[in-house]
């Protein structure tokens, strides 16, 4: 099967096999294989680290196999592997990491498999420290990806459920510019390295419910949630100096106007080919925990 150019194979990375096919031949890996959220990781920690842990160490483990010592992309988290700060100074990537949930736990291992492998020269690696990624709509059951899911609720006109405290500050960054930074990326100027990538700029929970409000001129509701999620980070801004010195980037798309461009472009299009609204069961506040693939 072929997408824009791209051959789509479906594989388990529980499988050293399916590793070994889906990494024969190729000299860049982009890593985002990964299930759960820092919300509910640790419903099951031991199936949190089934889910992400053991492929991620089969698709080293086979590439170590083929010999072929690709470049690995990353993508870890820039809220979840830090430690609270309570100077409230932005993050660099020489910042101390002291996870607050299983998610980040297994985010900071990846890191820590891929540096291992780097070291012995199994392969060259980019770890991306992203903040919160947005740009897109997205369902309504998923409990990561804020705005994506708040945008799609409003829409609908169905409340929006806030896990832990409103207040909480994070660094929103549009998918735009994170591939942007993906793209120079592609080459390794290290054998390994560690990148942010955010905006430097940090709205709470709260600010970014009043844009999405502003934008769109309709009140939102809101469904609060707040022993879910209460052991989340209350401040997390990133600091891209390096991704700017090194590599050239800067962000520039700021908060309202990426928000109201989501908004346009749902706007724009037909409504007989905008997707069905897929309310969420009680199932999907702890769901389920998958195979990683």
């Amino acid at each position: 099967m072929t997408f824009e150019g791209a051959a789509v194979v479906r594989g388990d990375l529980t499988s050293p096999q399916d590793c070994e096919k889906f990494a024969a031949g190729l000299d860049v890996i982009y890593h985002l294989a990964h299930t759960n959220s820092p919300v509910n990781s640790d419903q099951d920690q031991a199936a949190d680290v089934l889910a992400n842990q053991i492929p991620l160490l089969n698709l080293l483990a086979a590439v170590q196999r083929l010999q072929t010592k690709p470049h690995i992309v990353y993508f870890s988290s820039g809220g979840a592997v830090y430690a609270p700060k309570p100077d409230r100074v932005r993050y660099t990537e020489n910042d101390v990491c002291g996870p607050l949930s299983s998610y980040g736990i297994q985010k900071l291992a990846g890191e820590h498999y891929l540096r291992l492998a780097a070291l012995r020269g199994h392969l060259t690696a980019t770890v991306l420290r992203v903040g919160n990624a947005y740009g897109t709509l997205l369902p309504q059951h998923r409990m990561q990806g804020l705005i994506g899911v708040a945008i799609n609720c409003v829409i609908h006109g169905r409340p929006v459920r806030v896990f832990g405290n409103p207040a909480n500050v994070r660094d929103y960054i549009h998918l735009d510019e994170l591939c942007n930074l993906a793209e120079r990326v592609t080459r390794a100027t290290e054998e390994f390295s560690i990148v942010n990538v955010g905006s430097g700029i940090g709205h709470s929970v709260s600010q970014v419910l009043q844009l999405i409000e502003d934008c769109y001129g309709r009140p939102i509701q809101i469904q609060r949630i707040p022993a879910c999620g209460k052991w989340l980070h209350d401040w997390v801004v990133l600091d891209t100096t390096k991704a700017g010195r090194d590599l050239g980037w800067f962000p520039t798309i700021d908060l309202r106007s990426g928000i109201q461009d989501i908004i346009a472009k749902w706007q724009r299009e037909p409504e007989s080919s905008r997707p069905p609204f897929e309310p969420a069961t009680q199932q999907d506040v702890v769901p389920s925990f998958g195979v990683c693939t």
